[in-house]
């Protein structure tokens, strides 16, 4: 246990040495890259890289950051980001166990990337893809952490947040996005499987991301497809939830 600790406590040296040589990252607009526009605001990469041999396992995060002149507002927009992404790298790596033996592979890995959904005045939205693999799994994992922040509120948004109370929104959402994944997966969907993976439960509905055109979800591997399949996503229009969207919401500017 002593030893664990020692190589925990190692790695986050590595983590803060590698964010402080990061600060000099060229900046990109913060622009809805999936929906149109732009903001006044931008964002420059940072990064977080470790590496343990004993363990053989190598981190490689990625992650955005606002530059520019920051004001309260910001450097809290900054630290939750933060502290989003060195949550899922602890989680990696806390209480790590190299196999007993070693295997073809160079060891596990864990990489992030991101993608700066939307960015006003009001609403940041970034979708995260977190990549895995650990030594010795056939394959590796690839799933979605999403980003929604109300810079008003300085805090994250939860998808209930963002319509009428008791307007039964999941069914609304879950209904068209049914629909589309039937037609994204012909000629041979499995009904059952986006059924169930679409069906309308919060769980289902964890990965979402506010973009221009309307509300965007996406299904990880095996949600509602094979792993072969990859993830998929559905983009519900603002006119489809029009009826449900609070007016007083955060939501209520994007969808107009």
């Amino acid at each position: 246990m002593k030893k664990l600790y020692s190589s925990l406590i190692s790695v986050m040296l590595v983590l803060s040495i590698c964010n402080i040589g990061q600060t000099e990252a060229s900046a990109v607009s913060l622009q809805a890259r999936r929906g149109g526009g732009g903001a006044s605001l931008r964002f420059a990469p940072r990064f977080i890289r470790a590496a343990n041999r004993k363990l053989r396992y190598t981190v490689k995060a990625k992650y955005p950051q606002a530059t520019g002149v920051l004001d309260a507002r910001l450097e809290k927009l900054n630290q939750a980001i933060k502290n989003l992404i060195t949550g899922e790298v602890h989680g990696f790596t806390k209480d790590f166990h190299a196999p007993e033996e070693r295997t073809f592979s160079a060891g596990s890995t864990f990489e992030s990337g991101y993608s700066v959904v939307l960015a006003t005045n009001d609403l940041v939205s970034i979708d995260f893809v977190i990549e895995t693999y650990f030594e010795g799994a056939i394959h590796g994992n690839n799933n979605s952490l999403v980003f929604n922040y109300d810079l008003n509120l300085g805090r994250s948004l939860s998808l209930a947040e963002l319509f009428k109370p008791n307007s039964n929104y999941l069914k609304v959402i879950s209904d068209y996005s049914i629909k589309a994944l039937r037609k994204q997966l012909t000629p041979d969907p499995d009904d059952d499987w986006i059924g169930k993976g679409a069906s309308a439960s919060e769980e289902n509905y964890k990965n979402w991301n506010i973009t221009r055109r309307g509300l965007m979800i996406t299904f990880d591997p095996y949600q509602v497809a094979s792993f072969a399949e990859g993830p998929h996503e559905v983009v519900v229009p603002y006119s489809v939830l029009k009826n449900v969207i609070d007016p007083a919401g955060p939501l209520a500017k994007i969808a107009r």
